[in-house]
């Protein structure tokens, strides 16, 4: 029974200690904000940066072993990455939580592809990206974001915007037909935040 209770009790430190280390380790967002965290921890296509949007919000360009952290208002959101393909994700975010998403890579047929991927709680492996998530951010020094220091929108002149094959506006287009046909994409709900 005394070893029963002192493996409990080693746990119950354990697991106090990871929460401890997580909010030591992760901006806090602003009151009546939120934290995204994009993470790309992968060294494949070093060259390749991809793109990365929040709607036709430029977010900026990340490189491997990158991450940024973005702060934004809370609701509804549409977080788009563009390598040889597009890659989205339909995120309701809720105020003062911190989300992470994963950017992955495949190679294309040209160049690399992408997909971003919410962490969820909910997938059993949770816990170990948790940790080798943890452990990147603290090795790495990243950039935080906010909306105010991105109002870049389009760089593009309007001629430029109508002769483009993809522009902000095309993908935003694409991302409203995909979610009203419900097309398959990847989701952060409310209760997928990061603790």
């Amino acid at each position: 029974m005394k070893k029963i209770l002192f493996l409990l009790a080693i746990l119950i430190s354990t697991s106090a200690l990871a929460q401890e280390t997580t909010s030591e380790i992760l901006t806090k967002p602003s009151k009546g904000k939120c934290m995204v965290y994009i993470a790309r921890r992968e060294t494949g296509a070093l060259l390749i940066k991809f793109s990365i949007y929040d709607g036709n919000l430029f977010l900026g360009k990340l490189a491997a072993k990158k991450y940024f952290a973005y702060e934004c208002d809370p609701g509804q959101h549409a977080f788009i990455a563009k390598g040889e393909n597009t890659s989205y994700v339909d995120a309701n975010l809720e105020e003062n939580r911190t989300y992470v998403l994963d950017v992955k890579l495949k190679m294309g047929v040209v160049s690399a592809r992408v997909a971003l991927v919410p962490l969820d709680k909910s997938n059993k492996k949770f816990e170990k990206q948790k940790e080798k998530f943890l452990s990147f951010i603290e090795k790495r020094k990243g950039e935080l974001l906010t909306k105010e220091d991105n109002a870049e929108i389009d760089n593009a002149s309007d001629e430029e915007k109508t002769d483009s094959i993809d522009t902000p506006n095309k993908r935003m287009k694409k991302f409203q037909e995909m979610k009203e046909k419900g097309k398959k994409m990847a989701v952060i709900t409310p209760d997928m935040y990061f603790e």
